[in-house]
């Protein structure tokens, strides 16, 4: 599975910026090693972006960025949005369809239009829509993404992702009849229940912002800013563990290139460390947890 950081860009982490030259020579390895990257045209349709990206020389899965417009009262001009493709094409490695939110026909418009136009989008089936369309988009696609699951509880989005994958995108045994994006999973245990080609989360950045790191290994998620609160609570922070296992925590940061001072008191140390930990993750599947099964599956 490919996991995409999302917003590695529009959080001003390019290789020229000021957030990256404070870092130590690990921490720019650790930057360095990001190969998947996942930007929304609403955020970086200004040319400033575009040539960090292209100076980087980096290629972007493109996001629409549909529903944060929507949300700030902003319209994305489909016209715009595909001559913007077309111009910057050498930075772009899929893209995926304008959405036409709360409005599925209108998303499907928007497909054709694209198409038309020639640009060839991932279509995009959201939470909630008529399965029917999905249906459409298996048989008539190679790619395709799913969205609008952000806002939805994680216990109801399972229920309809396990129906979905059981009814719709996989075979018999299992296996995914195509290739399957997760739009903006923030979920560990959804992101590895279910075969998908590929998802993308901003939780890299999310978590440094909150102090956590996460830790490929067997530590997981820990807890480890000096200014967090969870440091006084029993078993939620690094320091809040027996000195024993604090020192085998920062033992196992060290083999990977980590500083645990460092990452005690910097985001932007977080930053690095989550921008590598987090697809490192992903690629190795280390999630122990239960996983989605077809009906065949667990019967055999």
């Amino acid at each position: 599975m490919r996991l995409f950081n999302a917003g590695i860009y529009t959080s001003n982490f390019d290789k020229l910026g000021t957030v990256y030259a404070r870092l130590t020579d690990d921490e720019r390895a650790q930057r360095d090693s990001c190969e998947n990257f996942l930007e929304s045209y609403h955020y970086i349709h200004s040319q400033r972006y575009v040539d960090k990206i292209r100076r980087d020389g980096v290629r972007v899965f493109l996001d629409s960025g549909a529903f944060s417009a929507f949300t700030q009262g902003v319209t994305i001009d489909i016209g715009e949005f595909c001559d913007y493709c077309h111009r910057n094409a050498d930075i772009i490695e899929c893209v995926s369809v304008l959405d036409a939110i709360g409005d599925y026909k209108g998303t499907w418009r928007n497909q054709a239009e694209m198409e038309r136009r020639g640009v060839k989008p991932l279509p995009c089936f959201h939470y909630g829509e008529p399965e029917d369309v999905l249906d459409y988009y298996v048989e008539n696609y190679e790619y395709i993404t799913i969205g609008g699951m952000v806002p939805i509880s994680t216990p109801q989005l399972r229920v309809w992702l396990d129906r979905i994958w059981a009814d719709h995108l996989t075979n018999a045994d299992g296996t995914p009849k195509i290739k399957v994006h997760g739009f903006g999973l923030t979920s560990l245990p959804l992101m590895f229940r279910y075969p998908w080609y590929s998802v993308d989360s901003s939780t890299w950045v999310q978590w440094a912002a909150n102090g956590m790191i996460l830790v490929p290994g067997r530590a997981g998620q820990i807890d480890v800013s000096n200014k967090s609160s969870r440091r006084k609570q029993w078993g939620q922070h690094l320091d809040a563990h027996p000195e024993m296992v604090t020192r085998a925590i920062e033992g196992e940061i060290r083999t990977m290139r980590g500083d645990p001072e460092r990452l005690r008191d910097l985001y932007y140390s977080r930053w690095a460390w989550n921008a590598w930990a987090f697809p490192k993750y992903a690629e190795a599947k280390q999630w122990e947890g239960d996983r989605f099964e077809t009906v065949e599956q667990r019967l055999f």
